[in-house]
């Protein structure tokens, strides 16, 4: 019975990122697809990048999903009692290993955006956000299935999580606001990554209504109202772990409030 009720966890969490993230990649790919071709060679807010680039870069992020769960990919589920099973990544790992990839991932979404061109590439990437999507529904596995990526062998659902991430990040870089579900995701995973990178109890931090956690080594608080508090909202916080919104800035204009000797967390940041 155990086993039969994780599957069904399992299958719940899949459905809920299933439906988080693709309507968030086809917010993107709308948006994308009622721009100009002139603009797509626009210089974006990310340094070195064009809107082309980024939108190229939603696509492949589309794609490697899509090559995730093709059954050449596919990898056994991990199981302790069996060594040869990789060990598999999770969404906060993957997330820390983007920076050692960050130079081939730019490369790539620059040398795809060169070779289909403006004109092809709105097409191309609701193309790749479709076969994505249809990916995703041929899924029939109850459980949660581990799949290869480019950051190593991950659960699906743990894959999800991080396309998540791409898809709010990348659609703000180009202007679009993210729909509440993968805003949650991307929320929650970044404030489980600041957890996991400044491990401690020293300073709460909150992202209303979606995450909170303690962090940075120090004394453990245990009740009463937190000495250090930081509480931000969600899309000011997922700007901020991913390096797109200064802390000294969002701090000035109320995005973010500190309070607390121990609440600067500028010296964390960005996360990306």
């Amino acid at each position: 019975m155990p086993s039969r009720i994780r599957r069904r966890d399992a299958a719940a969490a899949l459905a809920e990122l299933v439906a988080a993230v693709v309507p968030q990649w086809g917010r993107v790919a709308d948006a994308v697809g009622e721009l100009p071709a002139g603009r797509l060679a626009a210089p974006s807010p990310l340094p070195g990048w064009t809107v082309g680039d980024l939108a190229m870069h939603v696509g492949w992020s589309a794609t490697a999903l899509t090559q995730a769960l093709a059954p050449a990919e596919s990898l056994p589920a991990t199981d302790p009692t069996h060594p040869a099973v990789p060990r598999a990544v999770s969404a906060a790992g993957y997330l820390t290993g983007t920076g050692a990839r960050a130079e081939s991932i730019a490369d790539t979404a620059r040398a795809l955006a060169a070779a289909i061109g403006p004109a092809g590439l709105r097409e191309r990437l609701a193309a790749e956000v479709s076969a994505a999507a249809a990916a995703l529904a041929r899924v029939t596995d109850d459980g949660d299935p581990v799949v290869a990526t480019p950051g190593g062998p991950m659960l699906l659902t743990e894959f999800l999580r991080t396309r998540a991430v791409e898809a709010v990040v990348h659609g703000l870089d180009l202007g679009v606001e993210p729909l509440r579900p993968a805003l949650k995701v991307a929320a929650k995973l970044f404030a489980e990554l600041f957890a996991h990178r400044v491990p401690g109890h020293t300073v709460e931090l909150r992202v209303p209504p979606f995450a909170a956690v303690q962090v940075v080594e120090g004394p453990r608080h245990t009740r009463g109202t937190p000495p250090n508090v930081v509480e931000a909202g969600p899309v000011a916080f997922v700007l901020l772990c991913a390096g797109r919104l200064a802390w000294g800035d969002a701090v000035a204009d109320g995005r973010i409030s500190a309070s607390g000797e121990r609440a600067d967390l500028s010296g964390y940041l960005p996360l990306l």
